[in-house]
C-alpha cells in the first residue's frame, strides 16, 4: 500500500505541479490535471487516468488572438518506480481522436505501460479539443449524389466549424505537443504513430529531433507520400492477394470461383443499374434503407479488407452480391456511415489532405485506376474537395524525406490495403537507426497482433532496433477464409 501512495502522489505531484510557463509573467500558460475515467463508448471499458485541457494558440502566428483548449490524458505507469520518458499516442485517420483510438487499442501497449506513462493529446480538431466536424461524404450520404454536389457539401461543412480549418494540419499539432511537453517539464518522448499517425511521428521528429528518444510507426504514411492517388491501386493490390489466396484453397476456389471477375461483374450492374434495399439496422435492428451503387460497393469492399476478421468474410459478400443478395453489403454500409460519424472528423481530415496532399498531386493519373474496383471516383472526390477548401500551415520541407538516426520500428501488415509494406522501405531509406518489420498475413496497423507487442516493448526499453528478434513474426497467419456465413472449412 504505501508503494502504491507513494506512486500515486508522484503522479499527481506531476500533474498539478509541473506547469512550465509557455509565455511570460501573468500570460504564461500552465496545465493542471485531475483525476478521471477516460471513455470511448459504452462496449469499450473505461480506464483511469489524469486529465486535463491545456490551451494553445489557434493560429502561432497571432499568439494574442484566439486560443482553443486541447484535451490531454495521462495515464500512469504500472510500476512503482517509472520511467520520466512517457509514450505519446498518434492516432490515423487524419481525424480521429488519441484518446478514444488508445482505449480501442490499448491491449497493445500495455508491456510499455508497466514501466512507462502514456501521454494522450487528442490533435486539435479531433476528439474533445475543438472538434472540426461537420456531414461526412459517407457512403450512404454520398450513394445518390454526384460529383456536383461536392462543393456545396464543403460550404455547408466550412460554415459549421468551430475554428479556422487553416490552423489544424500537422505542422500546428507538432508545435502544440511540444508546448504540451514544456508544461509538462518532460525532456523526451517516445512516440507511436498509426497510419495518418505516423506523419505525425515522424514530423515531431523531425521538428523537434532533441526531445524525441524513440519512434514506432506501424502502417506507415510518410510527408513525402501523398494520401489519395494510390488509394485504388493499393487498396486492389490487397484484394487481388486474397482473391489468389482463395483461388490456391480448393474449398475456397470450389465455393466462390473467380472472385476478381465476380466483383468486375458486380461494379458494372451496379454501375449501370444501383439498388436499393431494405435491411435490420445491425446495431439497432430498426428497418434502415440502403443505396447500393458501385461507390457503396467499393467503400465496403476497400474497408473490409482492413480487417482480418472481416477480410475473411469478403468472398462471401462479394458471392452474395454476384447473385444479387446485397443484405451484407447493405449491412457493412450501415456500419461504415455509423463508424465515421462516430469516428472521423472530417473538417480536421479535410484540413489536413488539403493542405497537405491535394495541392501536389499534379495533373497526370494513373491510367489503370478505372480498372480497380474503387475506380477514380475517389480521387476526383478528394479533388473537388479541396478545390474549395481553404490550404493551411505548412512547414518548410514538410514534404521532403525525414533524415534521421533517431531510433525508429517500422511495422507494416504484409497484406495492408492502404499503407503497404513499401511505404515503409521507402522511409526506412533515410533512417540510419531504424528497422522494419512486416507481420505475414495481416492488414493495417499491426501493432497488437501476436508478439508485437513484446517487440515494441523491447525496442522503446533498448532503444536498439537491430537488436530485436522478430521471427517470432513468423508464426503468424491470415485468418482463414470464411466459405460461408458460419466461418472457414475446419
Amino acid at each position: 500500500m504505501s508503494n502504491f501512495l507513494t506512486r500515486a502522489s508522484r503522479t499527481a505531484l506531476l500533474a498539478t505541479m509541473a506547469t512550465l510557463a509557455l509565455g511570460s509573467g501573468a500570460d504564461a500558460e500552465t496545465l493542471e490535471l485531475s483525476p478521471c475515467r477516460i471513455d470511448a463508448g459504452s462496449a469499450i471499458p473505461t480506464a483511469k487516468a489524469m486529465c486535463g485541457k491545456f490551451k494553445v494558440p489557434e493560429d502561432y502566428a497571432a499568439p494574442e488572438g484566439r486560443h482553443i483548449q486541447l484535451n490531454v490524458a495521462w495515464i500512469p505507469a504500472l510500476s512503482v518506480d517509472p520511467k520520466g520518458d512517457p509514450l505519446v499516442f498518434f492516432a490515423g485517420g487524419p481525424g480521429q481522436g488519441a484518446i478514444e483510438t488508445y482505449l480501442i487499442a490499448r491491449g497493445a501497449f500495455e508491456p510499455i505501460r508497466q514501466d512507462r506513462p502514456i501521454l494522450l493529446v487528442d490533435q486539435r480538431g479531433t476528439g474533445d479539443s475543438n472538434l472540426m466536424t461537420c456531414p461526412l461524404p459517407d457512403p450512404q450520404s454520398m450513394a445518390d449524389s454526384s460529383i456536383e454536389d461536392v462543393a456545396p457539401m464543403v460550404r455547408e461543412c466550412l460554415d459549421q466549424l468551430p475554428g479556422d480549418p487553416r490552423f489544424y494540419t500537422t505542422s500546428v499539432a507538432a508545435l502544440d505537443l511540444d508546448q504540451l511537453r514544456q508544461a509538462l517539464n518532460i525532456e523526451q518522448l517516445n512516440l507511436w504513430g498509426g497510419s495518418y499517425g505516423t506523419r505525425m511521428a515522424l514530423h515531431y521528429m523531425r521538428q523537434f529531433p532533441e526531445h524525441t528518444r524513440s519512434v514506432i510507426i506501424d502502417g506507415v504514411a510518410p510527408a513525402d507520400f501523398l494520401l489519395g492517388p494510390e488509394i485504388a491501386t493499393d487498396a486492389q493490390k490487397s484484394a487481388d492477394a486474397l482473391f489468389d489466396r482463395c483461388s490456391e484453397t480448393p474449398a475456397c476456389a470450389d465455393r466462390f470461383g473467380d472472385l476478381g471477375e465476380k466483383l468486375r461483374a458486380v461494379k458494372a450492374r451496379l454501375s449501370d443499374t444501383p439498388v436499393t434495399i431494405t435491411i435490420n439496422h445491425p446495431r439497432t435492428g430498426e428497418p434502415s434503407e440502403q443505396i447500393i451503387n458501385a461507390d457503396v460497393l467499393a467503400a465496403v469492399v476497400r474497408l473490409s479488407i482492413y480487417s482480418p476478421t472481416m477480410r475473411a468474410l469478403l468472398p462471401t459478400i462479394i458471392d452474395q452480391a454476384h447473385s444479387e443478395r446485397y443484405e451484407l453489403i447493405g449491412a457493412q454500409s450501415a456500419n461504415i456511415s455509423e463508424n465515421f460519424i462516430d469516428s472521423m472528423a472530417m473538417g480536421m481530415h479535410n484540413a489536413v489532405v488539403c493542405t497537405e496532399d491535394a495541392p501536389f498531386y499534379g495533373s497526370e493519373r494513373d491510367p489503370t485506376l478505372a480498372d480497380t474496383f474503387i475506380g477514380e471516383s475517389q480521387l476526383e472526390f478528394i479533388i473537388e474537395t479541396c478545390a474549395h477548401w481553404p490550404a493551411g500551415v505548412i512547414d518548410d520541407g514538410f514534404k521532403e524525406p525525414v533524415v534521421s538516426d533517431i531510433p525508429v520500428l517500422l511495422l507494416s501488415g504484409e497484406m495492408d490495403p492502404v499503407t503497404p509494406p513499401s511505404n515503409a522501405e521507402h522511409a526506412l531509406a533515410t533512417l540510419s537507426n531504424a528497422r522494419h518489420i512486416v507481420a505475414p498475413g495481416q492488414g493495417h496497423i499491426v501493432s497488437g497482433t501476436g508478439c508485437i507487442p513484446r517487440l515494441m516493448d523491447q525496442f522503446v526499453d533498448s532503444t536498439l532496433p537491430g537488436e530485436l528478434d522478430p521471427t517470432c513474426t513468423e508464426r503468424l497467419r491470415s485468418m482463414p477464409i470464411f466459405v460461408g456465413p458460419a466461418g472457414p472449412t475446419p
